[in-house]
């Protein structure tokens, strides 16, 4: 089956800030997703929030949806290019990169959006998991551009 890339971070790292400067770059080869887009306004998919800790029982059930979702798309022969705040264990399939930022740009930018200091403090915590798990990185520090176009790059190595 054809390939499937993810890109990981925690909350505040750039990941769909970075989507349309990827669609906007992507010489069409790649399909392009972010695991938020099926998501509501209210973080919800079919009446089921998954946005908040609340939804975590329901998170295995969402990752293997796009897990099928992406196999559906790669069985056309299209590589896929994923989104996701997910770590490999959760996800265990395709080749893995993350996009990372400074902690604190990460809790900047979380404060910008409303977010409490406790939701912040561990988005700080999944982040440096992530560090661990997916060593392999690119900085959302810059412009999206910036972070697009190492993305491809990865995608093509």
């Amino acid at each position: 089956m054809t390939r499937l890339f993810v890109v990981t971070g925690a909350p505040g790292a750039g990941k769909s800030t970075v989507v349309p400067e990827l669609l906007r770059l992507n010489d069409g080869g790649l399909i392009v997703m972010d695991m938020d887009e099926l998501l509501d306004d209210e973080g919800r998919v079919l009446g089921i929030d998954i946005a908040c800790s609340d939804g975590a029982p329901n998170w295995p059930a969402y990752n293997h949806l796009w897990l099928r979702i992406t196999e559906l798309v790669r069985r056309s022969g299209s590589p896929v290019l994923l989104l996701s705040p997910l770590i490999p264990s959760e996800l265990p399939e395709g080749r893995w990169l993350h996009l990372d930022c400074p902690d604190d740009v990460r809790r900047k930018r979380l404060l910008q959006r409303g977010w409490n200091s406790a939701d912040i403090d561990e988005a700080l915590k999944d982040a440096a998991e992530i560090r661990k798990l997916v060593p392999r990185s690119v900085s959302g520090n810059g412009t999206p551009e910036q972070s697009a176009r190492q993305i491809i790059a990865w995608t093509r190595e």
